[in-house]
């Protein structure tokens, strides 16, 4: 019986977390069950379309979403074939988002391959998106309870919604930061919430743990976007394994530049805001030293750590046990990868 919790009293870390394999070596073998699920998920589909659903599942991603719902399992009690199921019906609705922001963004790469929309056009991209939409929401009605389904759907919703808002606001030099943060809370951290909400709840626990672990996964989720957003700018796409500078080409806005441009005097904004959506490579690096000499970049850090200290609070009301460390140590290590980044820039 687990009494103790992550709270200020509880001990923490004293070391940087080791590399991200090691640390979620606690689920590695459901992590692989997830894997050989997923792959499974092939022959659901009509033959003759599978293999454009087999390419899209065979990329190699983080499994993030997979990860926080099989850790949230094992931190309220116990990890059940519902925790793989669930890591599989969101890793699924993740990978239609990617297929469509790929076409949204112009895309070439993502894991270190062509796009679907590379290789196969816009047209038949949509519809593979929308096709593995929704086969995740046919696999949720499988459970016994509509209401994973129903949550599912739900933040489907918020993300897909979130996507439009970020598309109406494109080229609009003055976002505020609580719009961006709204929408990277609808983009992002919708689907780390209920991956951790779910995870949680097919345990029956507590209504407020199931809502902590919900708090925790959004504002995991918002710290996660705000270092891809930096990774987009100071990163390499040999390292990232996917095209980078995309958002800017279309008028996103992202963190580092909008704090650039808030920084900015508002008669030279107009001619700053065009140097960012131009993206010409010449422009690129004035942009970098801009970004990192004005402290934009560090302000950013400082909005992930920001974050990254909410889902720490989060987690003191979850008991402690190897899967609960193991969600703490993931926040250290995303704090870690972003200090990284600017160390390498």
């Amino acid at each position: 019986m687990v009494v103790s919790t992550l709270g200020a009293g509880s001990p923490q870390p004293q070391t940087l977390p080791s590399p991200l394999t090691t640390l979620l070596d606690p689920i590695s073998r459901e992590l692989t069950r997830v894997e050989e699920v997923l792959a499974e998920q092939v022959a659901g589909f009509d033959p003759r379309v599978s293999h454009y659903v087999d390419y899209v599942l065979s990329g190699t991603g983080k499994r993030l979403r997979p990860t926080l719902a099989l850790l949230s399992g094992g931190a309220t009690e116990k990890i059940t074939d519902g925790h793989i199921k669930l890591g599989v019906i969101v890793e699924l609705i993740h990978i239609a988002t990617l297929v469509h922001d790929d076409i949204l963004d112009g895309a070439d790469i993502r894991h270190r391959l062509p796009t679907a929309n590379t290789r196969w056009g816009n047209e038949i991209s949509v519809l593979l998106g929308d096709c593995l939409f929704a086969h995740a929401l046919s696999l949720a009605a499988s459970f016994p309870t509509t209401e994973v389904c129903r949550r599912v759907s739900e933040a489907t919703n918020t993300v897909c919604a979130g996507e439009i808002l970020q598309t109406q606001y494109r080229f609009n030099l003055d976002l505020s930061l609580d719009d961006y943060l709204n929408v990277i809370d609808m983009k992002t951290g919708a689907l780390f919430a209920v991956s951790c909400e779910l995870g949680g709840s097919l345990n029956s626990p507590t209504p407020a743990t199931v809502e902590s672990l919900r708090m925790f996964g959004s504002n995991l989720g918002i710290a996660y976007q705000i270092y891809d957003d930096c990774v987009d700018i100071l990163g390499q796409e040999r390292k990232a394994g996917k095209s980078l500078g995309t958002d800017v080409k279309k008028g996103k806005l992202t963190l580092p530049f909008l704090l650039l441009l808030q920084g900015t005097a508002p008669a030279k904004r107009s001619a700053l805001g065009e140097m960012i959506f131009r993206d010409e490579p010449e422009d690129r690096q004035q942009l970098k030293a801009l970004i990192t000499n004005n402290g934009a970049m560090n302000k950013s850090l400082l909005m992930i750590d920001s974050y990254v200290a909410r889902a720490e609070a989060n987690l003191a009301a979850i008991p402690v046990n190897t899967y609960s460390k193991t969600l703490f140590g993931l926040l250290h290590y995303l704090s870690a990868q972003s200090r990284q980044l600017l160390r390498a820039a």
